[in-house]
């Protein structure tokens, strides 16, 4: 059984350090509440050009010179964005740690953000922005999250191409500045670590550290509804989105997840057996679960062809239902069966010091704690099948958003209520 141990320092960082034990790596996940959110209106796509930006050196090291030594060291470095943080990421043997931190320290407290790498980030994201073009499920999906999430937690990573264009470098100095507060900032390290190294290296390193940030609150009610995109193509995508229980909420998230499980779990889950197997309308079906510590949100997905989009609607909605129903209850088989790949899917990431360090820090975000692996399984194992079918038959599809895109627009089944 590992221990977990955590700290915050003067500065206002917490950390949290997870010993593994028979591994020689370490993983590094870091956030920091510089997500879209953050972005002024009209500066969409600074925290994406802001993420490039930091991959391009630090300290008194340039883009190349910083790339050389942690290639040197033998570490792996990545920082990306998403609507509520900037997350920076990094993996190297245990034993290069402590090479690795003042390397990190400085991308986050004095990275370069100057001239020479504001044009070929601003130029990266023009062309994430361009890739849609190719991705109608992608368009789609931002397209879905726009409506369905209040502003500014709306807002796609990609951003626009007038926001882009008028991003400043005064504008990402000053949004890494004011967002990048130790306070908001969640460190986490898995691995082959010495807890009480890593906690006086890292209070060196971040003494001069300081900031305060403004906490992002929801900006009036999200649109939701029903929206299709046109799209003169031989593919329809479709997006079933609803409310469903945060993560915050730890056993209605936990119960949330089982279900989704059975209607999504692989080659045997309901969704692929029904609108795939059994009637052959479409070439992809899923559903998920995503939350963190303010939202939830249940989605489903059909990829199909324009002959069979509205049966696919109509299936998919219906089999959505169902499992909320004394006639759809879920069996002793399906319900086994989830929390076998649950707790496979718990253990595999795990094994992973990067996907442990992701998992305490998404923890600590979403939770206010970081849970060890045993409390993890042994709350999955605790689930019965009487307390999913309960909570289901209490569970409505409600604040729907349904997104189309194709050539025409679909009818929305009556029993959405849109």
């Amino acid at each position: 059984m590992s221990t977990i141990y955590t700290q915050t320092l003067p500065c206002g960082l917490k950390i949290i350090a997870e010993p593994m034990s028979g591994v020689k790596s370490i993983g590094l996940s870091w956030h920091f509440d510089a997500g879209t959110s953050a972005e002024p209106e009209d500066r969409a796509g600074l925290a994406s050009v802001t993420s490039e930006m930091l991959l391009r050196g630090g300290g008194e090291r340039d883009s190349k010179a910083f790339a050389d030594v942690l290639d040197r060291i033998g570490a792996s470095r990545n920082v990306d964005c998403s609507g509520r943080t900037m997350h920076l990421r990094s993996s190297t043997l245990g034993d290069k740690l402590i090479d690795v931190l003042p390397m990190l320290a400085d991308n986050i407290l004095r990275p370069r953000l100057d001239d020479s790498t504001l044009a070929p980030s601003k130029e990266l994201s023009l062309q994430g922005l361009e890739s849609l073009e190719d991705d109608p499920r992608e368009r789609a999906s931002i397209r879905a999250s726009t409506r369905h999430f209040p502003a500014p937690f709306n807002r796609s990573i990609y951003g626009t191409e007038s926001g882009i264009n008028a991003i400043t470098l005064e504008d990402v100095q000053n949004f890494w500045r004011t967002r990048s507060a130790p306070a908001a900032s969640v460190l986490a390290v898995a691995g082959s670590v010495d807890p009480d190294q890593l906690f006086q290296k890292l209070g060196e390193l971040t003494e001069p550290w300081s900031g305060e940030h403004e906490t992002i609150e929801p900006a009036g009610s999200p649109v939701r509804g029903v929206d299709h995109i046109e799209d003169d193509s031989n593919q329809v995508q479709i997006m079933l989105l609803a409310e469903a229980p945060a993560e915050s909420d730890e056993r209605a998230a936990l119960l949330t997840k089982v279900a989704v499980n059975v209607l999504s779990g692989g080659m045997s889950g309901r969704l692929f057996t029904e609108v795939r197997e059994e009637r052959g309308l479409c070439y992809a079906v899923s559903a998920s679960y995503r939350g963190d510590d303010r939202f939830g949100v249940l989605s489903a997905y059909v990829g199909t062809t324009p002959e069979r989009a509205q049966e696919s609607l109509d299936v998919l909605t219906a089999e959505m239902l169902k499992i909320t129903t004394p006639e759809g209850r879920i069996t002793e088989s399906e319900f086994h069966r989830a929390k076998i790949g649950m707790k496979s899917n718990v253990v595999f990431h795990s094994e992973s010091t990067a996907g442990r360090a992701v998992g305490l820090s998404g923890d600590q975000r979403r939770l206010g704690r970081a849970r060890s692996l045993d409390e993890i399984l042994r709350n999955l194992e605790s689930v019965t099948l009487e307390e999913v079918n309960a909570h289901l038959a209490g569970f409505r599809l409600l604040g729907v958003t349904l997104q189309t895109l194709g050539p025409k627009e679909l009818t929305p089944p009556a029993s959405l209520g849109i």
